[in-house]
């Protein structure tokens, strides 16, 4: 379970940095664009002999945002936005470029009105019209319907005409997929361990005892997830993992245990079949809609690799110099960003690419970061590169990064969070850390850690706990329809079938009920009460639990294997003092921004904050409250 604002769970996991979406700039490329932008990326597609990198954009608003009156303005959007994202754009303009180069000197020309005929054909799909299409990817994506038509739906048609030898599907790919959906499927269970040695002793064990394999998964496997729930994974497919290890498992029986398995150089697999699903049936009028629906999805599949296949062969055929990371030729060349052949691309267009696709998202992270400041300043507080350097080694040690000697390997944790680009750890530092930090500083004088919290805290983490069946339901009449079906029946191997069979929730739906066992002070106070009230074989009443509801047929509750409170009070301490913080900083957040006045002029809304709500309510009593975020 997830930990929001208002729900203290007393689980012992490492926690995250604060990368809540106010605080944070995601690292990915987001579609969202500024209608302003629109003719010139149509252009950039549809004739790059015009050269659109060289025009200069006209009236634009130089002041974005203003957070109680200071301003954000568009040069530091756009400084911010070509740090980030860049690199990432500036190849997506020229992988632009060299497609429609592609296209003209193939001859391949697409006009809007197969644009608009792909449109329509998409939107029958889905059985819409084409304007609700539109509208709906136009929505999802934060994009405007030309961006739609000329970044998308005109790039796709174009690298797939450009790759149409490429993407054949051929009848075996339809077989394998048809097999992979539709064909039998094979439940096992599994034990993972790390030597041959003890995987052999394990082997021996489970063998002499088919009925303990769950029990001895539970116990030695080496699968922290599938270990949870007696080894047991969900059903598996033809065709979706190591073929050698796929004939294994399809050629067991139900009950049956395989020899020993090395899959790694440390690790070793014991499986058991579990149980065995026939293939779907399918009716001859649903293969032909189904082979089409493959079909398309492998095309897909093969397109993506066969477009980046195509850009490498095309980058070889042109000169490209990259300028925007050459402080070099950066000097050589001021304003522009690339060279593609003698084009060039201007840095101010790149920047107002970037501002179209992700300038929302950097706007409001520089409205979080404005507000934050001002509220630091308030407080006489400062983040130093010392808390930055404690945060980072408190991540790090959090999530288990340490060297041989026990020492936090903050190193390896900064790899990690940053997939081995050195050049991001500025970025992980200021949308991450900076702000985690900073908000620290402003709330830890008010949070405590009690002797209940930490009472909770071992209970939760460290006490025993109920292992149980269980079935999700979304409807509470479908529930007790099904409970009074459990209740006629308590054995284990029905209520596991009613569940695959009714459950809602693909785990337990999957895994025939089975779920990790349910631990005390886990953030579900009734079902974890009507949980430890069971007994043995016992069913429980039908629990709601926010929308859905639940019913548990108990199989036990094990037993403590930590019992010294005084061993991992200062972990447990720790672990929690970092979720009550994390729970403070959200609802602090969340009141310096209802208090501050935030105009973004770039998504268009605007927010009254506390000091101007109360000077209205003193000019005009009568007044109503409309500080909400309004469309300007």
């Amino acid at each position: 379970m997830s930990l929001s604002a208002r729900t203290f769970v007393f689980s012992f996991r490492p926690s995250r940095p604060l990368i809540a979406a106010v605080l944070s700039i995601g690292l990915l490329v987001c579609s969202g664009l500024n209608a302003q932008q629109n003719d010139r990326s149509r252009a950039a597609v549809q004739d790059p002999a015009d050269n659109p990198v060289n025009s200069q954009p006209q009236n634009q608003m130089q002041i974005l945002a203003v957070v109680n009156g200071q301003q954000i303005t568009r040069q530091q959007v756009a400084n911010e936005c070509l740090k980030r994202f860049g690199e990432e754009v500036l190849q997506s303009i020229i992988s632009k470029q060299l497609v429609f180069r592609e296209c003209q000197r193939r001859g391949i020309a697409i006009t809007n009105k197969e644009v608009n005929d792909e449109l329509i054909d998409r939107a029958k799909k889905f059985g819409m019209s084409a304007e609700r299409y539109i509208d709906l990817i136009c929505s999802k994506r934060n994009i405007t319907e030309d961006r739609l038509k000329s970044d998308i739906i005109w790039h796709e048609m174009a690298l797939r005409r450009l790759a149409a030898g490429q993407i054949e599907v051929t009848q075996q790919e339809i077989q394998e997929r048809l097999d992979f959906e539709y064909g039998p499927k094979v439940q096992i269970r599994e034990i993972v361990l790390n030597s041959k040695e003890s995987a052999d002793e394990i082997h021996r064990s489970a063998t002499a005892s088919p009925d303990q394999f769950g029990e001895l998964a539970k116990q030695y496997s080496a699968n922290p997830n599938s270990q949870a729930v007696k080894g047991l994974l969900p059903p598996i497919a033809m065709h979706s993992g190591d073929p050698e290890l796929e004939k294994t498992i399809f050629a067991m029986q139900p009950g049956q245990i395989s020899s020993v398995i090395q899959v790694a150089d440390d690790q070793f697999i014991i499986i058991k079949c579990e149980r065995i699903f026939p293939a779907t049936e399918i009716s001859d009028a649903q293969i032909a809609l189904i082979q089409e629906k493959i079909v398309e999805q492998v095309s897909e599949s093969k397109l993506a690799t066969a477009a980046t296949n195509l850009f490498k062969q095309l980058q070889d055929t042109v000169k490209i110099v990259n300028v925007l990371n050459d402080p070099e030729m950066a000097q050589k060349m001021p304003g522009v960003a690339a060279l593609v052949d003698d084009v060039q691309i201007r840095t101010l267009f790149l920047a107002e690419e970037c501002i179209a696709r992700s300038g929302r998202d950097v706007l409001e992270a520089e409205i979080s970061r404005s507000v934050l400041l001002q509220s630091l300043k308030q407080n006489n507080l400062q983040v130093t590169q010392e808390d930055i350097s404690l945060e980072v080694q408190r991540a790090a040690e959090s999530f288990g990064y340490k060297n041989a000697d026990g020492s936090v390997d903050v190193q390896a944790w900064l790899t990690f969070v940053t997939k081995g680009d050195s050049k991001k750890i500025d970025f992980y530092v200021s949308d991450e850390v900076w702000p985690t930090v900073a908000m620290k500083k402003l709330v830890e004088g008010h949070v405590q850690v009690t002797d209940d919290d930490l009472q909770k805290g071992f209970e939760a983490n460290f006490g025993p706990r109920v292992e149980c069946l269980a079935i999700v339901f979304s409807d509470q009449r479908q529930a007790l329809k099904v409970w009074k079906m459990a209740s006629a029946n308590l054995s284990e191997e029905y209520f596991g079938k009613l569940a695959n069979q009714y459950s809602v929730e693909p785990a337990s739906q999957g895994n025939f009920g089975q779920v990790p066992p349910i631990q005390k002070h886990g953030g579900r106070a009734e079902l974890e009460a009507e949980a430890f009230a069971l007994k043995p074989g016992e069913l429980s009443k039908v629990v709601q639990v926010g929308e859905h509801y639940i019913i548990l047929l108990c199989q036990g509750h094990t037993t403590p294997t930590v019992t010294d409170f005084a061993a991992v009070k200062e972990h447990l301490h720790r672990d929690i003092l970092e979720k009550k913080l994390r729970i403070a900083m959200a609802d602090e957040y969340e009141k310096m921004q209802q208090n501050s006045q935030i105009d973004n002029f770039l998504a268009g809304t605007s927010q009254s904050g506390k000091t101007e709500k109360m000077a209205a309510a003193q000019n005009d009593p009568n007044a109503q409250d409309n500080s909400q975020d309004r469309r300007r």
